[in-house]
């Protein structure tokens, strides 16, 4: 019993260093994505580089090298990142005029209000397809149109998971405002990266194929 003791000793102290080094590197992260997004211009780049970080994670797997799987990450996705920002810019600014003019004329008619619904749900779906959309975009390797239509198909098929992943990252940067700034300094963005991540992959590895590549047509 003493050897089993003295054995279970040195496993349970490199468990705790595997702990500790997952939680400085998840940490380390996080400021990375934080002080870099202080140039607004940077933040799709910058987050498609932590989503890349956080594949191994969501997968029950060790992250190896992470600085480097950041750097090289970043210069790899910025275009297509910056092109997907872009595109939801577009797409949200015109659900939210829409919203606006449908204001201007008031809800109490019908169509106006059968309008506002569909675009609220217009702009529900367009929050999902970004769940998905941007997981795929580190786990994919295919054309942009090709993420961006797979995105919206695991959207349209998987909404109300969607959904819930959306009020998790909603939730957390909701804590972000209320809770002192070490929460933003250490956690919030690198949580929301995870989630998204975690809760994609639980839905994109249905699609795998035998290369651990989703298939194009998910």
């Amino acid at each position: 019993m003493v050897g089993q003791h003295q054995g279970g000793e040195p496993s349970r102290r490199v468990d705790w260093l595997e702990l500790f080094g997952t939680a400085t590197t998840f940490v380390m992260l996080n400021l990375l994505w934080l002080f870099g997004a202080l140039l607004f211009v940077t933040i799709p780049a910058l987050t498609a580089a932590l989503l890349a970080c956080m594949v191994p994670w969501s997968r029950g797997e060790p992250l190896i090298s992470p600085l480097a799987t950041f750097w090289q990450a970043l210069r790899r996705y910025w275009v297509r990142a910056t092109l997907i920002a872009g595109l939801d810019l577009v797409l949200a600014s015109f659900i939210l005029l829409n919203l606006l003019i449908l204001r201007q004329m008031g809800l109490n008619q019908l169509l106006p209000l059968a309008a506002a619904v569909l675009n609220l749900t217009g702009l529900a779906l367009l929050a999902v397809a970004n769940i998905f959309g941007w997981a795929l975009l580190v786990t994919q390797d295919a054309p942009l149109r090709v993420v961006l239509l797979n995105g919206a198909r695991l959207a349209i098929r998987h909404p109300l998971w969607g959904l819930l992943l959306t009020s998790l990252i909603g939730g957390i940067l909701l804590l972000t405002a209320i809770l002192p700034r070490f929460f933003m300094l250490t956690v919030s963005f690198a949580a929301c990266a995870y989630i998204v991540q975690w809760g994609a992959w639980h839905i994109i590895r249905r699609y795998i194929t035998g290369d651990d590549q989703p298939q194009r047509g998910v």
